[in-house]
């Protein structure tokens, strides 16, 4: 175990760069979904992002857990990610926040997401919206406001026929 130590914004950060870069599951394998290959495409042409992920050994195909959303649900619409990479190691201090290389970066000691790792961690979430870029036909989801109404209306049409 080899530590390393950093300070960001006053804060030390303790962290394990090789076990970090080894350790893989099926919670941080690359996902093949369009808004995630959007994702990684940016993030692969943000060179001093993808160097600052690397210097505590993460690969940025690796999220632990992504969220993605288009609010506005057009071709031309960003689409909002924010994705969670899993450190090995410590916050020794405050969670923080901070904008560079054009996302928000959060260090955070928590987060609600799958995972299976043991021992001390904390997450690095990497926050933004992004153009879509891929050369392929952009599969747009539903809005959530039509979602929503739909779940609705199902409810009050099942509710129509239960026997009470």
């Amino acid at each position: 175990m080899s530590l390393q130590t950093v300070e960001i914004n006053s804060v030390k950060i303790v962290f394990d760069k090789d076990k970090t870069k080894e350790y893989r599951t099926e919670f941080n394998k690359p996902c093949d979904c369009q808004n995630c290959r959007n994702y990684y495409k940016h993030i692969e042409e943000n060179k001093e992002l993808v160097e600052f992920l690397c210097g505590f050994g993460i690969d940025y195909n690796c999220t632990e857990e992504v969220f993605s959303w288009d609010w506005e649900n057009h071709n031309d619409s960003p689409i909002h990610h924010e994705d969670y990479y899993g450190v090995f190691g410590r916050i020794n201090g405050e969670e923080f926040d901070f904008e560079k290389f054009g996302v928000k970066i959060t260090f955070q000691k928590t987060a609600s997401i799958p995972f299976d790792r043991t021992g001390e961690y904390f997450w690095i979430c990497i926050e933004g919206d992004f153009p879509y870029i891929l050369e392929e036909k952009r599969e747009l989801p539903a809005t959530f406001f039509r979602k929503l109404q739909e779940r609705f209306m199902i409810g009050k049409i099942k509710s129509m026929f239960r026997k009470e």
